[in-house]
């Protein structure tokens, strides 16, 4: 019975001994594993430490474009203005000659044209010549030929200059005795023309028929001839053919016609003339149809005629 003791005994002891193998196995293992857990993590973290660290890459920034080269821009070339000559709208209306003896009425003006009235008279204003001219413009002067009321042949030229007018015109061969003749700057105030002292007084014409004492303006060259004995300085003024007229117009008074046709074109121009009497007729009947100052006068231009040859 001791002996079963002792065996119980021993197995007792066997198995405590056989569960703290197994227990110490356990613990060994567990450690063990622990160990290989611990290494493990050993050779990660050893692992991370070795692993090169990269350097992010920093976000890729668009590289701004470069500004395009500007273009150099064109100045662009001025388009040259066209300063006007002048100012058109300066020159309008009515201008005086500075002796009060001419003046012009500009009707229509630009820059490419200018359409006036001209109107000259004796100082004494009993007789006067007139004509309408239109002119072409160049730069600030406009250059015109016309034949007045009287059959002047005339020319000259307007400047236009700063607000300022400048009128010249001349008469080459004067076929009365007021014909255009004008050679200064204009103005807008009209010159009042004083009677002139020394000229000698017009009487009435004494006529039967009130029709040949038609006065208009710039028509005769002496309207008074029936009138009133001429002077030499009455003739002085004139060219032989102009005094050739002179005395035809005494003539042409009383209706003579005439052959020469110079002389019948410049008295069928006149708005006074009436050719009834053929040249037979007439100079049949002179003597009874001149009063003594025509037949004075007709004398006194024939003489100078004559004289000038």
């Amino acid at each position: 019975m001791r002996r079963r003791e002792i065996l119980k005994t021993l197995l007792c002891v066997l198995i405590a001994i056989f569960i703290m193998v197994a227990a110490a196995a356990l613990l060994l293992a567990g450690f063990r594993k622990s160990a290989e857990e611990e290494q493990e993590k050993q050779r990660a973290l050893s692992a991370l430490e070795n692993i090169p660290t990269v350097a992010p890459t920093a976000a890729a920034t668009a590289a701004p474009s470069p500004s395009p080269t500007p273009r150099p821009t064109a100045t662009p070339t001025p388009v040259p203005t066209v300063v006007a000559a002048f100012n058109p709208d300066d020159f309008w209306d009515y201008w005086y000659s500075t002796d009060g003896t001419a003046s012009i009425n500009v009707w229509d003006i630009s820059l490419d044209s200018v359409s006036f009235s001209f109107y000259q008279t004796n100082r004494n204003q009993t007789e006067a010549v007139s004509a309408d001219v239109t002119a072409e413009v160049a730069g600030n002067a406009a250059g015109f030929s016309f034949t007045d009321s009287a059959g002047n042949a005339a020319s000259g030229n307007l400047t236009f200059d700063n607000g300022q007018l400048y009128l010249r015109i001349s008469t080459s061969e004067p076929v009365s005795s007021v014909y255009p003749d004008v050679n200064c700057i204009m103005s807008r105030e009209q010159v009042q023309l004083a009677l002139d002292p020394t000229a000698t007084p017009t009487p009435a014409a004494e006529t039967e028929n009130p029709e040949q004492t038609n006065t208009q303006s710039g028509e005769y060259f002496f309207p008074d001839s029936n009138s009133r004995y001429l002077t030499d300085e009455d003739l002085a003024p004139y060219s032989y053919d102009q005094l050739e007229l002179a005395k035809n117009e005494i003539y042409a008074r009383h209706g003579r016609q005439f052959v020469t046709q110079r002389i019948a074109d410049y008295f069928n121009s006149k708005s006074w003339y009436e050719g009834t009497v053929d040249p037979e007729t007439f100079d049949a009947q002179q003597d009874s149809i001149f009063n003594e100052y025509e037949i004075a006068n007709i004398q006194k231009i024939d003489e100078r005629m004559a004289q000038m040859g």
